[in-house]
């Protein structure tokens, strides 16, 4: 039978922060720096999608639409730093088709998505036609997978975008100190991926490989300030390309053990970037490797009673340009219990009990190092407490529109 889809959603968002800083110097003189700035944003969202029997299959035609208008401010009173009134304006029409048909043992699907954006920069509310983009994109994917006895096989291949989040094309300051600055940059590019998935399962044995191949990534770059040479002007751009391929062999599997079932899921990864940039007029590599170990446990007991032991960790390596000089050795455990057949869920967690949440990195970009290091302070104890007002599964539940869309604000 065919059935219809329809969603439709409107955000609106308003956000204003103010920032005041005291600087004292032996070098330079002590000076006070205030700034402000205010956000506006609106998003108008719709999908609808037709899905009808066709062949041994379906076929599922439809379009997505979205409207965007993000307005920022930025003053600084007392002149240090220029103030900023900016208006981006975006819509964006994809009509879609996707395949999909069961020959055999085999599953097909083939989909074909073409996007239309026109995008609109305003300063001071004059239209910058130099910054205006207008972009026209098709986007295929194909997939097959297929399955003989206790072995699983699939292969995917799909191109994507990402575009800049309205931040990153803003021209909007944000004051760090009197020698760091950063801000957005309006002639970002968006990013483009190709990637490419094969799996292959045995009983509970899997492998599985993805290689992405991304086009024009966006990453940091610092630059000089062009009145004053010992200020970092931090900012975006679009490198030429990044690779990535991910391989996980993992392992997960139901064991019965009485009244109660073990369900492990353990993850090997190899995570290997090819990537390059320029540090210090050279050009450098970001090709080290990281692995990464995941090992989790939940263990369903009778009476409504589940524990989970969740650890992870990883070995050094370059993240895009970033060098991490940490492992992150996280282990969780929790204990939950159903109540009132599973209205009423009680659950306590210990959070990262060996507090390995503490992120230690370096950021090479084009003339600046910086050595960071993060507690994300996420050793914790938690109680928390989930009453589901509504225990029937719902007969619709919307996918919603534009979702990538919001991310970006």
């Amino acid at each position: 039978a065919s059935s219809i889809d329809f969603n439709a959603d409107y955000t609106s968002r308003k956000q204003q922060s103010t920032n005041q800083q005291q600087e004292l110097s032996t070098e330079y003189e002590d000076r006070d720096v205030n700034t402000e700035s205010q956000t506006r944003s609106k998003l108008f969202a719709e999908k609808l999608f037709v899905t009808h029997p066709l062949w041994k299959g379906q076929i599922e035609i439809g379009e997505e639409y979205t409207n965007t208008r993000w307005k920022s401010r930025f003053d600084n009173q007392e002149g240090y730093i220029a103030n900023s009134n900016n208006e981006q304006h975006e819509s964006n029409i994809a009509p879609f088709m996707e395949l999909r048909q069961h020959l055999g043992s085999f599953q097909l699907s083939a989909g074909l998505r073409y996007e239309h954006v026109e995008s609109e920069y305003f300063v001071d509310g004059f239209r910058r036609d130099e910054q205006c983009r207008i972009y026209n994109d098709l986007f295929p994917s194909v997939s097959v997978s297929t399955s003989a006895k206790d072995l699983q096989f699939s292969f995917s291949y799909a191109k994507r975008t990402t575009r800049p989040s309205y931040w990153q094309l803003s021209s909007d300051v944000i004051y760090e100190n009197r020698l760091n600055r950063q801000t957005g940059n309006p002639y970002l590019k968006p990013i483009k991926y190709h990637n490419m998935n094969a799996t292959i399962m045995w009983k509970w044995l899997y492998l599985m490989t993805n290689y992405s191949h991304c086009v024009d990534p966006i990453l940091y770059t610092a630059n000089s300030l062009e009145e004053d040479s010992k200020v970092n002007f931090v900012t975006y751009k679009n490198y030429d390309h990044a690779d990535w391929l991910t391989i996980t062999l993992g392992v997960q599997k139901n064991v019965k053990l009485g009244q109660a079932t073990w369900t492990p899921q353990y993850n090997v990864m190899l995570m290997k970037p090819w990537f390059k940039s320029e540090f210090l007029g050279e050009e450098k590599s970001f090709n080290h490797p990281i692995f990464a170990l995941q090992l989790g446990n939940i263990i369903s007991l009778p009476h409504e009673w589940l524990l989970q032991a969740d650890f992870n960790m990883h070995t050094h390596g370059y993240q895009q340009n970033a060098w991490f000089d940490c492992t992150n050795p996280m282990l969780s455990l929790s204990v939950s219990k159903d109540f009132f057949k599973r209205r009423l869920n009680v659950k306590l967690t210990g959070n990262d009990l060996f507090n390995g949440g503490i992120n230690r990195f370096t950021l090479y970009s084009n003339r600046l190092m910086i050595s960071k290091e993060e507690d994300n302070d996420s050793r914790c104890i938690q109680l928390s407490l989930r009453y589901r007002i509504n225990v029937t599964p719902s007969k619709y539940k919307g996918t919603g529109a534009g979702n990538a869309e919001k991310n970006r604000l």
